[in-house]
């Protein structure tokens, strides 16, 4: 375990993102054009999507990416009427048939919760709705203990059941959000499709999820900032070169709401539905999987630094860096590897 503290001036963030890339580029074996890009950027998945390809000008790759988002959206997200989630959550513990890549991301989901002892648990939803945070207003709700503790007895990930492409809820008022993990599945999943087309140097940023397609064309590894927190002007706690790699951020600075003179941040704890108050103010994941990435800031938000550490030393080329309110870093045993200075 390494622990040091440190901050410095970097570049800004673009669109309040957690995470910035510099993305200097020179050359792909795809076109002769050794500096062309080709990139897009719109909103979906409740967030800013930016997607781009090196050493092409080729936009159709893109325009099917972006249709891949809508077409997870559909299926994923836990507002949108019809969606796989939303049946099961409509289904009053009836069995629902969902698609094959909904049933492979719970079944990941429902491993992480198992892994985490439940810091990561999918059927935190009944929580969410009764917060109802509004990150783009900053504003929300602080529900009551009564109506805490209520929702908190329909948490238990334990309480889903998964046979094939069957979910069942065995508690009829529960619900699920895959909103801990479903960016990074997706960033994977766009990551697919991409090499299959033969592009093998790409950025894909969903929201400040940032994954890596290969290195930049000139073999070079792409560089991902990490947000100080709390800074709004953007200011970089670390940057690390990245190759084939996610860099996932969870944080209190983003999403929240003040009360009463009280900050309340939208990481809500599985055990007392409240927001996690554990010193932490980001937990950064460095993983080759985007899926793993997403799911372990959130777990290892929760678990706390020493929990936390102790989870991402058991897994096998996964890094993390934990930072405190105080800008205290603490990172895993080969983070550093990772750091430009």
């Amino acid at each position: 375990m390494n622990i040091k503290k440190r901050s410095f001036w970097g570049l800004l963030c673009l669109c309040t993102l957690t995470l910035t890339v510099s993305m200097l580029t020179n050359g792909c074996s795809l076109s002769s054009d050794k500096n062309a890009t080709a990139s897009k950027t719109g909103f979906c998945l409740d967030t800013v999507v930016s997607l781009t390809l090196y050493g092409t000008k080729e936009e159709a790759p893109l325009e099917e990416c972006f249709s891949l988002l809508e077409t997870y959206e559909s299926l994923l997200s836990r507002i949108k009427e019809g969606s796989d989630v939303w049946n099961i959550n409509h289904s009053s513990g009836m069995p629902v048939t969902v698609s094959k890549e909904t049933a492979q991301l719970i079944e990941t989901a429902l491993d992480y919760s198992a892994r985490s002892d439940g810091a990561f648990d999918i059927t935190i939803a009944p929580l969410l709705d009764l917060w109802n945070f509004k990150p783009e207003q900053h504003e929300g709700t602080v529900p009551d203990a009564d109506q805490i503790q209520e929702a908190l007895s329909h948490v238990d990930y334990k309480k889903v059941q998964l046979d094939g492409a069957t979910v069942t809820l065995l508690d009829p008022q529960a619900s699920i959000d895959l909103g801990g993990i479903a960016k990074g599945y997706i960033a994977d999943r766009l990551r697919d499709y991409l090499i299959s087309e033969g592009y093998d140097s790409a950025l894909i940023n969903l929201g400040g999820n940032i994954l890596t397609v290969g290195a930049k064309p000139d073999g070079s590894a792409f560089r991902v900032g990490i947000r100080k927190p709390f800074s709004e002007s953007g200011e970089q706690l670390e940057t690390v070169a990245c190759k084939d790699r996610s860099v996932v951020t969870s944080g209190t600075y983003e999403r929240y709401f003040e009360q009463d003179g009280k900050r309340y941040h939208h990481i809500l704890s599985p055990s007392d539905g409240y927001p996690v108050e554990n010193g932490l103010a980001s937990v950064t994941i460095l993983s080759p999987s985007s899926t793993d990435a997403d799911a372990l800031s959130t777990a290892c938000f929760v678990l706390g630094p020493e929990k936390g550490l102790e989870l991402i030393e058991s897994l096998d080329g996964i890094e993390a860096l934990f930072v405190t309110d105080e800008l205290e870093e603490i990172s895993s045993s080969g983070f550093q590897a990772y750091t430009i200075s």
